[in-house]
């Protein structure tokens, strides 16, 4: 029975001073390193064109999509209900990736959908190489902070509450 009350001590002293030793978790997540701004143009079939320039200054959701994927269209309604109430401000656009042909559906896709933010085309009806690299599946949501530097990517469905954590940790 000694022995046994010696070797749980020893193992309990072991634990402790192990246990001691580990060095503590960071208060913070380091933040991953943002991009340099994004320099980026689009027009919408209306004439209008959506632009870094004009989105400067506000965290800036752009939503890569398709006019007839499902998974699409949802993250688009999601992103308009959270842009709608988010505070500070947000801007929000979706970047439609189909050829020019495109343009009436993309016009029916905000109408549909009731969106308040603007809908536009990427004008060759892909996205590779261009100023947010290869977009090479929809939907695709893309976070930029106030200066324009990418500071997520994300790709499927998203509800909500997670496309607002997105925008609050991109106003940090």
């Amino acid at each position: 029975m000694t022995a046994l009350s010696t070797r749980g001590r020893w193992l309990l002293l072991v634990s402790i001073l192990g246990c001691a030793s580990a060095e503590p978790e960071p208060k913070t997540a380091a933040r991953p390193p943002r991009s340099s701004p994004i320099e980026f143009a689009y027009g919408t079939p209306v004439g209008a064109v959506v632009s870094s320039a004009t989105t400067r200054g506000r965290v800036t959701a752009v939503l890569f999509v398709t006019t007839f994927d499902i998974p699409s269209q949802a993250l688009a309604r999601h992103l308009d209900e959270v842009i709608s109430r988010h505070v500070p401000r947000a801007n929000a656009v979706a970047v439609v990736v189909e050829p020019p042909m495109a343009a009436p559906l993309v016009d029916v896709f905000k109408t549909t959908l009731g969106l308040r933010y603007e809908v536009a085309l990427t004008g060759s009806g892909e996205e590779m190489n261009g100023p947010f690299g290869d977009i090479d599946r929809v939907p695709t949501l893309i976070v930029l902070d106030r200066l324009g530097r990418e500071v997520s990517r994300t790709h499927g469905g998203l509800d909500p509450k997670a496309i607002d954590l997105l925008l609050k940790a991109a106003e940090e």
